[in-house]
């Protein structure tokens, strides 16, 4: 399964940690993360808009790692848009706290997870064609 991962340049070390866990899983992420290098450099081409809206399509789900930054209530309205799975996913519980969160989080189609990788893992199972069918959203806490 293919996933778009959001989050913020801060979470970098822990978003490319993630990632190359979900990869040696079986899941490929559709947004290169060395490119928020280039950002910060100044050096972003113009048509990272444009990169970002053909991941968020490309993606079978989206993946939210909070603390996430300004862009994630975009990336996650162009998500739901368009009907994808959205699992939103912090090692700490804690900021799921009402002051943290979206409203967008509440939402059908939006899974929240918090805890060890190994929960994100299963969580991200049941997200198969095969499996959402049994299994519409999961909350775990």
């Amino acid at each position: 399964m293919k996933y778009y991962m959001a989050s913020d340049e801060k979470n970098m070390k822990q978003v490319r940690s993630l990632i190359k866990k979900l990869t040696s899983k079986g899941f490929a992420c559709v947004n290169d993360w060395n490119l928020q290098i280039i950002e910060e450099e100044n050096q972003l081409a113009d048509g990272i808009g444009e990169y970002e809206k053909k991941g968020i399509e490309e993606a079978d789900f989206m993946l939210i790692f909070l603390t996430a930054g300004k862009g994630n209530l975009s990336e996650l309205g162009y998500a739901l848009s368009l009907n994808k799975k959205i699992v939103v996913y912090s090692p700490e519980k804690d900021n799921y706290h009402i002051n943290k969160k979206s409203i967008f989080h509440n939402l059908p189609g939006v899974t929240i997870c918090s805890g060890t990788f190994y929960k994100l893992v299963k969580l991200i199972h049941t997200l198969s064609p095969e499996e959402s069918e049994k299994e519409n959203s999961v909350h775990m806490d």
